[in-house]
Order: C-alpha cells, then sequence, then structure tokens
C-alpha cells in the first residue's frame, strides 16, 4: 500500500493519497485545497489516480475537488446525504472570509458498509454521521488503518456546532462504528496527526464517562 497525507489550505486538513502498488492505481481521499501541489505529489507517486473519494462534504474538505477532477477525469465519490451540503460551500467560505471557486460535483453515492476497489485495495466504508451529514470513514482492514475524517481526531472528536452537526448522534458513530476496530487500528484524521483506536479509547476525553463534554 501507498498512502501520502499532505496537510493543506488555512485550515490544515489531511489529503490523503491512497493506491496499490501491485495495480498502480490509486485515489485522492479529501482534496481541500492545493489542487497543485496535491497533483504533484500524486505524480511521484506514480499511481494512476482513478477515483476522489469524500468522506463528507464541508469547504475545507473538497476546495481542490473540481481542479483535480479535471486533472484526472476521474469520478467524484461520496455519500448522498453528503451532496446538498456542496451547494453550500461557497456560502460556508464567504462566511470565513474565503473565495471559493467552482463548486464540485459528485458521480456516484457510496453506500454504508460498501467496499471500494483501488486495484488490491479495499477500503470499506463507516457510515459515521453527526459532524457532518452523510460522514463516511474508510477502513483498509488488510493494511490495519481507518481514514476516519472529521469524525475521530488524535484526543478530540469533530465539532458539533456547524449545520447538520449532532453531539449525541456523533459520539454514537464513534463508539459504534469506530471504536469497536481492533485496538492496533491507525487512525488517520482529517486534522492533526495520526492516532490509533487503542489510545482514543484510553485517553481521548471526549469518549470518556458520558461522551461528549
Amino acid at each position: 500500500m501507498i498512502l501520502e497525507m499532505l496537510t493543506v489550505g488555512p485550515f490544515q486538513e489531511n489529503c490523503y493519497i491512497i493506491g496499490d502498488e501491485g495495480s498502480g492505481l490509486g485515489a485522492i481521499i479529501d482534496p481541500g485545497d492545493e489542487a497543485a501541489r496535491i497533483a504533484l505529489a500524486a505524480e511521484r507517486t506514480e499511481l494512476d489516480v482513478v477515483q476522489i473519494i469524500l468522506t463528507h462534504t464541508h469547504v475545507d474538505h473538497v476546495g481542490a475537488v473540481a481542479q483535480l477532477k479535471e486533472e484526472y477525469a476521474c469520478p467524484v465519490l461520496a455519500h448522498a446525504e453528503a451532496e446538498p451540503m456542496l451547494k453550500q460551500v461557497p456560502v460556508q467560505a464567504m462566511m470565513m472570509g474565503l473565495k471559493f471557486g467552482q463548486v464540485p460535483t459528485i458521480d456516484r453515492h457510496i453506500e454504508d458498509e460498501e467496499v471500494l476497489e483501488v486495484g488490491g485495495l479495499q477500503l470499506r466504508s463507516l457510515y459515521t454521521p453527526g459532524h457532518a451529514p452523510g460522514h463516511l470513514a474508510f477502513y483498509v482492514e488488510d493494511e490495519g488503518i481507518v481514514i476516519s475524517g472529521d469524525a475521530l481526531f488524535a484526543g478530540s472528536v469533530g465539532r458539533v456546532d456547524l449545520p447538520g452537526g449532532n453531539a449525541e448522534v456523533l459520539i454514537k458513530s464513534i463508539r459504534e462504528r469506530l471504536l469497536i476496530l481492533p485496538d492496533e487500528t491507525r487512525v488517520y484524521p482529517g486534522h492533526g496527526p495520526e492516532t490509533t483506536i487503542g489510545d482514543e479509547k484510553a485517553h481521548n476525553p471526549f469518549l470518556q464517562g458520558g461522551g461528549l463534554l
């Protein structure tokens, strides 16, 4: 497996390039900004990018989607519930004092527990709403990793004060879909450093006791 992380844009969002060395096929997950830099990193991996996959559609996770979709002529995949929020992305950007270019389109919807194939890699989608509508995490069981989007971070969880956020739903998603993974599973989040499921179960203050503080 090839896995490259780039931290991009003013929100320091983690974009991932993931691929299968055997087939040479790859995907870009959450290209939030800096399309040229992401494309250059993808070129260095020598992967043939065949999909753009979104955990959710907040502005900081989709800023480079349209440019990269054109660059690679590949489909964009996301959960159906995440699609309506794309229409709000320019407003999200404006509220944060940013400009947003072309609003991307989604070509295919991902279902919960769907297995996405990237060459020989299998990414199983885990429906994890609460931070955003239609939020998904992606579990690569054979490699012992999960790309958690903005559901679970090292020592924290996703914010719930944005449209579509719900604290109770988020904690339920994390407990029922992520914390059941093996403790040694490496967690690659949408912001900040990687962690493990075991570390978050033991030390994440938002997951102790009654849930979100």
